[in-house]
């Protein structure tokens, strides 16, 4: 094997150990020998166990008492991810709701002046660009709810899409989030004007999105 100047043994196994598991030929469940993949990739057994750690780290891996390490289910298909759209809507949804009970003032100007941010951006061709401000304007109508956990897990499954989302999940999350953000104004006018119900019809849109995306 060929390694890239100024780039360790360990982050070359690291690479070519995630390759395998995101392209399906390390799959769930398969323990990972490190004899094995010492003579797949060419490479002694220390960089290979230093690159299993790093794989743990990054969620890849995990270990089982006595019996060494395991690819772990962590890869994103488009079932799991439309599971957790459906979640992230139902957080939204009751952020609305306690916006609208306890009469929270909905920081306007802030989102408009992300708007514009993304106006002034939208130039750009990387699609990539709208899935973060997808996940800021998530995070920002999630601070209303006051409850961290709902914000950890919103964040988690945003990056966790990133991280593990296959290349179908990664292609539909981007193209939706174009939608996302078309639907912005009209959400910020609505609640303006406190008509609740159509903000939440616009988040069920935002939600739809990503199966429309999908199956188009």
């Amino acid at each position: 094997m060929t390694i890239k100047r100024k780039e360790t043994r360990e982050s070359v196994c690291y690479r070519e150990i995630k390759k395998k598991i995101r392209n399906g030929e390390l799959k769930p469940g398969d323990r990972l020998i490190e004899n094995t993949l010492s003579k797949q990739l060419e490479i002694s057994r220390t960089p290979i166990r230093k690159a299993i750690g790093m794989l743990a780290a990054d969620g890849y891996v995990e270990y089982n008492d006595f019996r060494g390490a395991f690819v772990k289910d962590s890869i994103i298909n488009k079932e799991r991810y439309f599971e957790m759209t459906e979640i992230i809507g139902l957080f939204l949804k009751q952020a609305i709701q306690k916006i609208r009970t306890k009469k929270i003032s909905f920081n306007t100007v802030r989102v408009l002046a992300k708007l514009e941010e993304i106006e002034r951006e939208s130039e750009q061709t990387n699609p990539a660009i709208y899935f973060e401000y997808e996940k800021w304007f998530v995070s920002d109508l999630l601070t209303y709810m006051k409850n961290n956990y709902y914000l950890k897990i919103s964040n988690d499954f945003f990056n966790n899409i990133q991280e593990f989302g296959d290349e179908e999940v990664i292609k539909i999350a981007q193209n939706a989030c174009v939608k996302t953000i078309n639907n912005i104004q009209i959400f910020i006018d609505a609640i303006e004007v406190q008509d609740y119900d159509k903000c939440v019809a616009i988040i069920d849109q935002m939600i739809d999105a990503h199966v429309l995306v999908a199956y188009r």
